[in-house]
């Protein structure tokens, strides 16, 4: 065979290769935009004083798996949790605006906003919290609204929407998620400004900035921070949070073996955090600490409506006192079906 030959063989099998990898990823993302799993995470520590299973959700961005979706729902009373916790970006910011200038371009104020904008997002929190307690922690989305003006209608809205719910929004705060002081467990929410969402630069976020937002953590007891943006993990850790529940990344849009997520939100490539359980090590109170962050792949997308080879993902977390037998299984994944 002559080189000219050879050499246009292999631009064909190159094509053809390009192709069939093209066709796949083009069927993973047309599957994984339709379907969720469940990933679970066990964490023990002397501070819990009784076992807790905790559901973790984020960036649902107002997306629905079935009728009212009826199959997230499903899935989640089957894990039976004694808490929902969700983490922000439960709506989509450009739907809203683009209602809201609709409604200025045709002289009207936005006083009466509706609630179609947040169809899915209602539906679901109704349903989820008459399984157990819900708290909310605000994601970049729903800040928005509180931090442009004319906006600031919907904020109302969305707020006032939650607590009808019966939805316990973590603003800055700390509660106790269930069994009161009897767990050991503290839910702190950090909500922080729009500042540290800008794009292509990441403004930085220092312990004591921290502090001055949220006070200091209550090392008696076993503190999980759920935070929306998971790129200060580490301060998160130095601050004395044992757990951090975090979301923000979907994952990285793509997912690679070995690599992990191809696409950050500032934008950025192969981002150091986008899914899974990650560790830190942190120096606290004068004693090294251990911090864990589970990072969720999301439910939902907005903008660029990508998932290739990443499902959406609820997390479920198991708080178990150190002396209680359990077999451990962290990261274990299961198959649900969105359709």
């Amino acid at each position: 065979m002559s080189q000219r030959n050879c050499g246009g063989v292999m631009t064909v099998l190159v094509i053809k290769i390009l192709a069939v990898l093209i066709a796949v990823m083009i069927i993973s993302m047309v599957i994984d935009n339709r379907r969720f799993v469940v990933r679970s995470y066990r964490l023990r520590s002397s501070r819990i004083k009784k076992q807790l299973k905790l559901v973790f959700i984020a960036d649902l961005h107002e997306k629905s798996y079935g009728q009212d979706n009826e199959k997230l729902v499903e899935r989640i009373k089957q894990l039976q949790p004694d808490a929902v916790i969700v983490g922000g970006d439960l709506i989509v910011y450009g739907q809203v605006n683009r209602l809201c200038e609709e409604s200025l371009g045709s002289g009207h104020k936005a006083d009466d906003t509706g609630t179609d904008w947040m169809k899915h997002t209602l539906s679901l929190m109704k349903r989820l919290a008459q399984i157990c307690p819900v708290f909310f922690a605000e994601g970049n989305h729903e800040l928005r609204l509180e931090y442009y003006e004319e906006l600031n209608p919907y904020d109302a809205r969305f707020l006032e929407e939650m607590e009808k719910a019966g939805v316990r929004m973590l603003h800055n705060s700390a509660v106790d998620p269930v069994g009161g002081n009897e767990s050991g467990v503290l839910l702190q929410g950090l909500e922080l400004p729009m500042k540290y969402y800008k794009k292509f630069k990441r403004t930085r976020l220092t312990e004591e900035e921290l502090r001055a937002m949220i006070g200091e953590p209550d090392r008696s007891a076993y503190t999980v921070l759920v935070s929306h943006i998971p790129v200060y993990f580490p301060t998160y850790a130095q601050w004395g949070a044992d757990l951090c529940l975090c979301g923000h990344v979907h994952g990285g849009l793509m997912r690679l073996p070995a690599i992990g997520g191809v696409m950050g939100t500032r934008p950025n490539l192969f981002p150091r955090y986008s899914c899974g359980q990650y560790f830190y090590s942190a120096q606290t109170g004068g004693e090294k600490h251990l911090s864990s962050m589970v990072l969720t792949c999301g439910l939902g997308m907005h903008t660029l409506p990508i998932r290739i080879f990443n499902p959406g993902e609820i997390s479920f977390v198991e708080l178990l006192p150190a002396d209680l037998e359990q077999e451990e299984g962290n990261g274990t994944e299961q198959n649900n079906s969105g359709d």
